[in-house]
C-alpha cells in the first residue's frame, strides 16, 4: 500500500534542511537536527530519503530545475540575448527577495564539492547555453567564440555571487534596485561581446 505523504511535514523538512545548510553548511546539518527543527521524528525522514545526501541532492535538484525552466522559457520568449539576461536576472533577484534562503542554499552548495547538479541537468544547461549562443551569433550580439560555460557563468553564477555579496553587506550595500539589474545586464552582456 503506498504511503501517504504529509505535505506540511515535507515542507517543514525541506525548509529546515535549507535553513540549516545555509546557517551551518552541509557538514553542520545532520538528519537529527533537520528532523528536530522540522518537528518530525528522524524515522519520518528515512521513509522518504536514504539519508542527508539524498535529501539535500533532491533540494538542490529542484532549485536548479527552477532556474533551468526559467532559462528555457526566456529562450523562447526573448528575441535577443540582452533581454534574456535582463529578465533572467530579474527572476533571480525576485527569488532572492521572496525566498532569500533558497538563493543562499544554492550559493552554499555551489561551493561544496560534495554536490554537483545531475548529469541530466548539466546536459539541459549546456543545450540551453548552446541555444543562447546560437541566438546571440544569429543576432550579431555576442562573440562567436563564447562558450557554454561562459554563458552559464554570466547568466546564473555571476548574479548569484552578486546577490550573496549584497546579502553579506560586503561593500556596505545590502539591497538591490532595478538599476542594479540594469547595470548587471550591461556588464554581463558586454562581457559576452
Amino acid at each position: 500500500m503506498p504511503r501517504l505523504v504529509d505535505e506540511t511535514k515535507m515542507h517543514r523538512i525541506k525548509d529546515a534542511a535549507i535553513e540549516l545548510i545555509v546557517k551551518n553548511g552541509y557538514g553542520g546539518a545532520s538528519i537529527s537536527s533537520i528532523a528536530k527543527k522540522a518537528g518530525v521524528a528522524e524515522g519520518y525522514l528515512y521513509r522518504y530519503y536514504n539519508g542527508k545526501q539524498d535529501l539535500i541532492t533532491d533540494l538542490l535538484y529542484s532549485r536548479v530545475n527552477v532556474l533551468i525552466q526559467e532559462l528555457e522559457l526566456l529562450l523562447v520568449s526573448c528575441s535577443d540575448v540582452k533581454s534574456l539576461l535582463f529578465q533572467m536576472y530579474q527572476r533571480i533577484f525576485e527569488i532572492a527577495d521572496n525566498q532569500p534562503e533558497h538563493i543562499k542554499f544554492i550559493h552554499v552548495l555551489m561551493h561544496d564539492y560534495n554536490f554537483q547538479i545531475s548529469d541530466e541537468q548539466r546536459k539541459q544547461i549546456k543545450m540551453i547555453c548552446s541555444k543562447v549562443i546560437a541566438k546571440g551569433i544569429s543576432n550579431k550580439e555576442i562573440n562567436p567564440n563564447i562558450t557554454e560555460e561562459e554563458i552559464y557563468l554570466m547568466t546564473v553564477i555571476y548574479p548569484i555571487e552578486m546577490i550573496n555579496m549584497r546579502m553579506k553587506n560586503f561593500f556596505g550595500n545590502k539591497k538591490w534596485l532595478n538599476t542594479d539589474i540594469i547595470r548587471l545586464t550591461d556588464f554581463c552582456f558586454n562581457a559576452l561581446k
